[in-house]
């Protein structure tokens, strides 16, 4: 274990290159030792980010780092954090401190724990933090079922297609708008995010679904991106625009991504979805998936803690 002294927190709204790499080596380790992640990609990607997209907090002993908090969103009501310790500094102040200087940032900023671990929870005990929202991971086999296209079959007068770079990426940002119009994280992807995560290895257009009114093929009526990344399928977001809320698209939009990742040969398939969207669980239970995970965000009084 590294002898640790009273971290010294600094504050930045860019990382250079050092800084960079030094937060993901901390990141790395912290990861192998926890088995989940810290931060999100998100996070992740906002390590490279100019001015104005978030702040970063990094605490050194010495000249050693020793954890590292992101602020998203400072000067927003709905602005949120992430923090890791590298795993041998921890029980030294560190993580307290580097969560004290966050809400000293932005007091109304939501804290995420990522897979609700002992140790971020005695953290927020001791700060006074209430779990305010639960983002659940779920799971499940993929298997020649999902192949069936009884189980993605649309609405007349609908049809899918894939996502076309260069063409689709405002139809699809105005409707991922709609579609999440109060989700703190979803709803504020704009087009510089979008490119940023078309540029990672996992992206596929094949698994970017879309689903169009025949009457009106430029405009996204629904759609499915999955993600695969170390042979694991992800649903990463499903949307439905508001105006076609209601004409039966979800069910059939999510059978489209299930049968692109198991047409892939892949053998299971996970998700994240809010603990409060109790009608989205309901669909995903009954489409056999199963909660193996849940990440729990934190905060101080001025949200209103989840009730029982």
């Amino acid at each position: 274990m590294l002898s640790v002294p009273s971290p010294a927190i600094r504050v930045t709204d860019t990382l250079d290159d050092t800084q960079r790499q030094q937060v993901r080596d901390l990141h790395g380790r912290a990861t192998a030792e926890d088995g989940v992640s810290a931060l999100s990609e998100q996070s992740v990607l906002h390590l490279a980010s100019g001015p104005g997209r978030v702040r970063h907090l990094l605490a050194y002993a010495a000249e050693q780092l020793t954890g590292y908090a992101q602020l998203e969103g400072v000067e927003d009501a709905d602005a949120s954090g992430e923090l890791v310790v590298d795993p041998g500094a921890r029980l030294h102040g560190v993580g307290t401190a580097l969560a004290r200087a966050a809400l000293e940032h932005a007091p109304q900023a939501r804290i995420w724990s990522h897979g609700r671990l002992p140790g971020a929870g005695a953290l927020a005990e001791r700060l006074g933090l209430t779990a305010v929202r639960e983002l659940h991971k779920m799971s499940r086999p993929l298997g020649t079922d999902d192949l069936d296209p009884a189980a993605s079959a649309l609405p007349e007068g609908f049809s899918a297609r894939a996502f076309e770079p260069g063409r689709d990426e405002q139809a699809w940002l105005s409707t991922n708008a709609a579609a999440f119009a109060h989700h703190p994280e979803q709803g504020r992807i704009t087009l510089d995010d979008l490119r940023e995560r078309m540029a990672l290895p996992w992206f596929d257009a094949a698994g970017f679904i879309l689903v169009v009114a025949d009457d009106k093929p430029d405009e996204v009526a629904a759609f499915h991106w999955t993600k695969v990344e170390d042979a694991v399928g992800e649903v990463y977001v499903v949307g439905v625009h508001p105006a076609y809320q209601g004409r039966g698209l979800g069910r059939p939009v999510t059978g489209l991504g299930l049968a692109h990742l198991a047409s892939r040969g892949l053998t299971e398939v996970e998700l994240y979805v809010d603990g409060d969207n109790q009608a989205a669980i309901r669909t995903y239970t009954g489409l056999g998936f199963a909660s193996i995970m849940v990440d729990v965000m934190y905060s101080r009084t001025v949200h209103e803690p989840l009730s029982g």
